[in-house]
């Protein structure tokens, strides 16, 4: 009875763990994540879009994109309305 439920317990905790655990971007997420980080690579125009999609994958790049985003909108650029 012990050993069942122990099972039980070990396949509800593994089941939470692969609810919940962080996966990478695939396909057309990695796509968009390729294509924003060269953004920021180049300092091309960076949109309120590119942020959200560097912040939701965790790029190292987050910080750079936000600086370059505040100095283009400083100086008056607006991505959003090319």
């Amino acid at each position: 009875m012990v050993l069942v439920v122990a099972a039980a317990l070990v396949l509800v905790i593994l089941g939470i763990w692969w609810v919940t655990r962080k996966r990478g971007p695939t396909g057309e997420e990695r796509m968009e994540l390729s294509r924003a980080e060269n953004k920021v690579k180049v300092s091309d125009p960076i949109t309120r879009g590119d942020i959200d999609v560097l912040e939701r994958w965790g790029s190292k790049l987050l910080e750079d994109a936000i600086e370059l985003r505040r100095a283009q909108l400083q100086r008056g650029d607006h991505p959003e309305q090319r």
